[in-house]
């Protein structure tokens, strides 16, 4: 019984075991069934829900993302996190979008890149645009900044005010704070570079006319020279610029000084070049071209002949002693002046003709016409003897459409002509070709209702160039010439401003940087110096070398 009854309750136990591990396994799927289910049904709750909520209609959604189960607010651009409240409200939001400083960069990077900036060039006319790229750039500022500096006479400490860096931060967020020294620095890289592209284009010219003037630094006690260069470009126009501005050691006499002008020329690579040197002159920023000057001598000539016989008694002894100069100057003929009337197409030869009868006596009025006439003469031949020694280049036309090869064969068949060839060589040998000089001196000259509102000698010699091709050359490096002696009041009034009480520290080669530098820049931008009434003045009392003793 004992092992019967033994057995029995062990079978029934591991009966019951095993239907329990049944039941486990039930109730598993039945509960990952209805899990499956449940999490079925709250998908498309949610589904239906998302579809139903209200919608982020406030602009601070498109800077922010919900993180943590929407319970906080992340910033797209600086990452900060922001706990939201119950109600929902983005005020806090607002505010650091409208403060957040990596957002506004990013907005304007983004507007720069979704748009193309059009801005001026470097050049003197402002209708020419380019394509900047719109990103801001540090380094075309600091270039920029150089250029401010230097083409209005700024000292280097403008860019450490306060001010100054506060504006710029405000425009640009971007902005770094550039130190004197770093400025300075800049300065000297620019004046470099502008000096490279300043003696490349020096190459193209033929003849450059150099005028030299000394001044003496108040506040430095020290004596600068000046040297300024003038020429016809090959657009006609009539440039200047200051090529030197150096500091003259004592002792200062003639030779020093010539040393001086002659390794300006050979730094410049215009030894051979230099066609005229004006010394103790140098020209304002704009100036008339030399054709003008003998009727304004003429004009003088005869206001001081009335008045010096004037009733008044104070005006007839001021007009007596200014003729006594004017006379004692214009004694001897200016070549210069007559040659330069006589290349203006609206006067010709009969500017002299018509003044120096005026300006001299019956006697000498005629032997300064004849040695105009003999001078003219005489420069036209070297002209033509230095173009034939040069020789004509061979042009070649370009192609520009069908084949070359049948073009060739084309030529060939039409114009190989070699009797016709010779025969027009032996004649127009045996002819006596007419100068250029001859013909331009009998052609009339332009009358009153032919001359344009703004005619320009300059202007009318670069439209007729191909027809006086050498004439147009002697008469580009005779314009060219400053004819005045007009004192270095550009220049030395820049200088006067630059070596203030406050920057007479400043070393020679930092003047001649600055000075140099800003002058081509000034060029460069098209950027003119308003002319003031006490410089007007001077230059019209200084208009003829005549010192007035009263």
């Amino acid at each position: 019984m004992s092992i019967e009854g033994s057995s029995i309750p062990l079978t029934i136990n591991s009966v019951i075991a095993e239907s329990n591990e049944v039941n486990l396994e039930i109730n598993k799927e039945i509960a990952t069934a209805g899990q499956e289910t449940q999490e079925n049904a709250v998908a498309k709750e949610e589904e239906g829900f998302q579809t139903k909520k209200r919608k982020k209609i406030s602009e601070v959604w498109n800077d922010f993302d919900t993180v943590d189960r929407s319970k906080k607010a992340k910033c797209k651009h600086c990452q900060s996190i922001f706990t939201l409240g119950k109600s929902g409200a983005t005020s806090s939001l607002l505010r650091h979008r409208l403060n957040c400083v990596k957002r506004k960069i990013n907005l304007r990077a983004a507007e720069q890149q979704s748009k193309l900036n059009f801005l001026p060039t470097d050049s003197a006319s402002p209708s020419i645009l380019t394509v900047h790229s719109g990103k801001f750039d540090m380094e075309q500022m600091r270039e920029a900044a150089a250029h401010w500096i230097m083409m209005h006479e700024h000292p280097f400490t403008i860019l450490d005010e306060e001010g100054f860096n506060l504006m710029m931060r405000r425009g640009m967020p971007e902005w770094q704070k550039i130190s004197r020294t770093t400025c300075r620095t800049d300065c000297m890289k620019i004046y470099e570079i502008e000096k490279k592209k300043l003696k490349k284009s020096l190459e193209c010219v033929d003849k450059i006319s150099l005028t030299t003037d000394c001044w003496k630094s108040k506040t430095q006690k020290i004596e600068y020279m000046v040297v300024t260069g003038h020429w016809i470009d090959s657009c006609w126009n009539l440039q200047k610029r200051v090529l030197s501005f150096i500091n003259v050691p004592p002792p200062r006499g003639g030779l020093q000084i010539s040393d001086a002008i002659f390794k300006c020329m050979k730094e410049w690579g215009i030894e051979n070049k230099v066609f005229t040197i004006t010394v103790d002159n140098a020209s304002s920023s704009e100036y008339p071209t030399s054709n003008l000057f003998l009727q304004e001598v003429q004009k003088i000539k005869s206001a001081l002949d009335i008045y010096a016989q004037h009733e008044d008694l104070f005006l007839k002894q001021l007009a007596s002693k200014m003729k006594e100069k004017f006379d004692k100057y214009w004694g001897d003929c200016n070549l210069l002046m007559a040659i330069a009337a006589v290349l203006d197409p609206t006067k010709k030869m009969f500017a002299v003709e018509f003044c120096f009868p005026k300006l001299y006596s019956e006697l000498d009025a005629s032997k300064h016409i004849s040695k105009v006439k003999e001078i003219i003469n005489s420069l036209y031949e070297e002209y033509v003897v230095e173009e034939t020694n040069k020789g004509t280049p061979h042009l070649s036309e370009p192609e520009s459409f069908g084949s070359s090869s049948a073009r060739r064969s084309q030529q060939n068949s039409v114009y190989n002509w070699d009797d016709f060839d010779d025969y027009c060589a032996k004649v127009e040998i045996s002819e006596t070709k007419r100068s250029e000089l001859v013909d331009y001196l009998e052609k009339g000259r332009l009358k009153k209702n032919e001359i344009p509102k703004k005619f320009s000698c300059l202007e009318w010699w670069r439209m007729n160039r191909m027809q006086y091709p050498i004439l147009s050359k002697i008469a580009a490096d005779i314009l060219a010439i400053p004819v005045s002696s007009v004192a270095s009041e550009a220049t030395f009034s820049a200088g006067t401003r630059v070596i203030d009480s406050y920057r007479s520290s400043l070393s020679p080669n930092t003047m001649q940087t600055l000075l140099c530098g800003g002058d081509w820049l000034r060029h460069i931008h098209g950027l003119k110096k308003k002319t003031k009434l006490k410089l007007i003045k001077k230059l019209f009392f200084q208009y003829l070398p005549l010192k007035i003793a009263v």
